[in-house]
């Protein structure tokens, strides 16, 4: 019993690191944004040398190149659902008609993808063989053409955190804990892009509020590095 609860304390205490925040958010106070009825978001720049994952040449730059658009895939959908319409488009084919317009192009890079051991992270976890995801955003106001960014910031983070299967082991019902290791820790960096975007909306939310093109009752929050929620 007294295991159990040490399991139960690990996870309430750790669980919560698994996750993705932002740091380093900057805007611009002289600028009124114009409120976009489109967003576009562009693949990030995807450099080789800040991917660390175990693959060949080719299948190297067919990772980032699909990780990328993934990513731009999901900031989209979720902008989509919470600020306004928005299209994942590949990185630098911004139609030039729309320059000048009331639209919004969410851009940025990677600066680290590192996959981790997925071997650590499923069997021990506790932040062994963790993935990790770095991102620099930028967002631009079309209607202002040749400006600079009207926000900017960046994301961290990865997974994990919780205990693995191991230690799932020696707990009282250790398939079921070892089982829902599995399943949570074992996506890896599919989960870290996700939380990536998640984050990006959430301050693009906050921003707008911010500038009244967001109903404050809509605002989606940001989980800010270092601070708790």
């Amino acid at each position: 019993m007294r295991c159990w609860y040490l399991y139960l304390a690990a996870v309430l205490t750790l669980g919560g690191c698994a996750s993705v925040s932002v740091h380093e958010v900057t805007d611009r106070p002289d600028v009124k944004p114009t409120a976009p009825d489109l967003i576009y978001v562009e693949d990030f720049a995807a450099p080789p040398e800040v991917f660390r994952v175990d693959r060949g040449a080719e299948a190297h730059e067919r990772f980032r190149a699909t990780y990328a658009r993934q990513l731009a895939y999901d900031v989209a959908l979720r902008a989509t659902k919470r600020l306004a319409p928005a299209k994942a488009i590949a990185r630098g084919t911004v139609p030039k008609r729309v320059r000048g317009t009331r639209a919004w192009l969410v851009t940025g890079r990677f600066t680290k993808v590192n996959q981790g051991s997925r071997v650590l992270r499923t069997a021990i976890g506790f932040g062994l063989g963790g993935t990790k995801v770095e991102t620099d955003v930028m967002v631009y106001d079309l209607s202002r053409p040749g400006e600079p960014p009207i926000l900017e910031f960046s994301t961290t983070g990865g997974t994990n955190s919780q205990p693995g299967v191991a230690v799932g082991l020696v707990m009282p019902n250790f398939w079921l804990i070892g089982l829902d290791a599995a399943v949570r820790i074992g996506p890896g960096l599919r989960m870290d892009g996700i939380r990536t975007s998640r984050e990006i909306v959430a301050v693009l939310s906050e921003y707008m509020a911010r500038h009244d093109l967001l109903p404050s009752k809509q605002v989606y929050r940001a989980k800010n590095l270092g601070k708790w929620p």
